[in-house]
């Protein structure tokens, strides 16, 4: 979901990127037929909450976790992330009906059940082959490209250094996928339930060439649900997919995911009946629905990182004192106490609590946090802040440095995380900050080009693996442009992808997490982010794992009034 599910700005902050929801207005369907006895209702729908209007659904070229929550709920991978009885993420199998791997565990071969797509035409190997060639293909400049370099050739068909044959994914007939990597990958089959794995209908995508994925009726869909409706910036409304080869096991009828922008209207909406599902910030909101007692509370992390990020080109920025001050001068456990309402802890490290790394929590086996030995050997941010200035030839008067500082959303609850950065940073380090407020699109655009000073975003693993949070960072992945490359760092992760030992990767991750925080000072992790998701009582099997987005293929309500 990195996502990598997919990135989540700060307009995301206050929110749950795992979480999704929706409904504005009137509880359109309010009354729906209820069947006796706790049976499942008569009418099954959900209203459900999208935090901002995603980019693009293409495939292939999607980067956010708005356009993630979309696809895992219309597409369908090779397999499924999904939660057991017991909320524990599991894979399952989606398209593919079996996987076997060869005792070096260099081939690993899918084979594919008796799917269809939207149009009824049938799924087959070879849109497998096509959708990963496509993301991989230069000319496409795929954010997510990257993920796929377990694959033999994948990083050098990138690079323009390969032929499309060479890639190590074959097509050995309608209903069978076969993949080569270049060495053994622990968390392979952690990458076949992500977007990058789905199948794409070249058909489709040369009708609609760039409008691929800009438009409901722009795609073919082959997952539990497709597009009915998408009206921009305001919803996204989802039918049930009768061509889906497990349509009997999908129980909703529709599902409505609407952008609400601002928090106040978003939680009236939940308190009226016009949302099943959110996640909730504010103490006076958690009480009010408590005490309605018509909902079931989920708490626990996310597996997101909220973080700064600087843009290294920048003269200011070029300097790692200057990028460590800001660093020190991060005020984490106030803006999660004030602004996150306790939701979170302060993130001394990039890679969050609950990441596992051959079975132990990662952070717990490295035992180390950089941020905090970086706290601890300069109490005073300002004092290095000029000392970067001096160097940089830029005096030692903070008070004449004016940053901007770039702001995702225009929103109450995005002001408030800006202007608590700006008081934050005119308190520690003594300079004066502006903000640029814009929306997520623009955001993405001018981060993408480098046009920006500072900013602040969420980082969610895609998979339970240090691996999906730090392989980010590399200087081929270009999936948040900073402008930071460092060559030792990207060996180490190069050498942690050969590796099958996970205590020998647990040491090459620390070594690797060292340099991104302490020694360069890269950017400036800020939380460890808990959800905190009010879900309705008759709404059931709703599942939104960990290391995925919200799945609704088994949800269902039953009782609704």
């Amino acid at each position: 979901m990195k996502s990598k599910k997919i990135l989540a700005s700060l307009l995301a902050l206050s929110m749950i990127t795992s979480v999704a929801l929706v409904g504005c207005g009137k509880a359109e369907e309010k009354g729906a037929g209820t069947a006796a006895n706790g049976e499942t209702d008569t009418e099954q729908y959900l209203n459900m909450f999208l935090q901002s209007e995603p980019k693009t659904i293409d495939q292939s070229k999607s980067s956010d976790s708005y356009s993630s929550q979309i696809l895992a709920n219309c597409q369908e991978s090779l397999t499924r992330i999904v939660q057991d009885e017991n909320g524990k993420d599991k894979i399952e199998k989606g398209i593919a009906e079996s996987w076997e791997t060869s005792d070096d565990k260099l081939t690993w071969t899918f084979k594919l059940r008796d799917a269809k797509w939207s149009d009824g035409k049938p799924v087959t190997a070879e849109q497998f082959v096509y959708g990963i060639t496509r993301t991989l293909d230069q000319n496409t400049a795929s954010p997510y490209a990257f993920l796929l370099y377990p694959i033999a050739n994948a990083a050098e068909f990138n690079s323009g250094k390969a032929k499309a044959e060479d890639l190590g994914v074959k097509a050995l007939d309608e209903k069978t996928v076969e993949f080569t990597l270049k060495s053994p990958c622990p968390y392979f089959l952690d990458l076949t339930y992500f977007k990058v794995m789905q199948p794409q209908r070249e058909d489709i995508v040369k009708k609609y060439g760039d409008q691929y994925g800009s438009e409901a009726e722009s795609m073919v869909y082959c997952g539990p649900f497709k597009i009915s409706e998408w009206v921009h910036n305001n919803k996204v409304e989802f039918i049930k997919n009768p061509e889906y080869w497990d349509a009997e096991n999908v129980k909703l009828d529709k599902v409505t995911m609407k952008i609400i922008k601002e928090e106040s209207a978003r939680m009236n909406e939940l308190l009226n009946g016009s949302l099943d599902v959110a996640p909730v910030v504010k103490a006076e909101w958690i009480k009010k629905l408590d005490d309605t007692g018509e909902f079931e509370n989920r708490r626990g992390y996310d597996g997101s990182t909220t973080y700064t990020f600087f843009n290294h080109k920048d003269k200011l920025f070029s300097n790692a004192k200057v990028r460590k001050a800001f660093i020190i001068a991060e005020d984490r456990e106030n803006k999660i106490k004030t602004l996150r309402k306790g939701l979170g802890e302060p993130a001394l490290g990039f890679v969050p609590k609950s990441v596992q790394i051959g079975g132990e929590e990662y952070r717990t086996k490295v035992n180390e946090l950089p941020i905090q030995k970086l706290i601890e050997e300069n109490p005073d941010p300002k004092a290095l802040l000029i000392e970067g200035m001096k160097e940089l030839g830029l005096g030692e008067d903070p008070s004449k440095i004016t940053i901007k500082y770039l702001q995702s959303g225009t929103d109450t609850t995005s002001k408030e995380y800006a202007e608590f950065q700006q008081s934050v940073y005119k308190e520690k380090l003594g300079i004066n900050v502006s903000v640029d407020y814009v929306e997520w699109a623009i955001f993405q655009q001018r981060t993408d080009e480098l046009d920006y000073q500072v900013a602040g975003i969420a980082w969610t693993g895609d998979y339970n693996d240090p691996n999906t949070y730090l392989d980010i960072w590399t200087s081929d992945a270009g999936v948040v442009p900073t402008g930071w490359s460092n060559p030792k760092y990207d060996e180490l992760i190069a050498k942690a992808g050969k590796s099958n030992d996970p205590n020998e990767r647990a040491e090459i991750f620390k070594e690797a997490e060292r340099i991104l925080l302490y020694e360069d000072g890269a950017i400036s992790p800020e939380a460890w982010r808990f959800k905190n998701t009010y879900v309705r009582k008759y709404v059931k099997n709703y599942t939104a794992p960990l290391f995925g987005t919200v799945d609704l293929k088994y949800t269902y309500t039953t009782g609704r009034k």
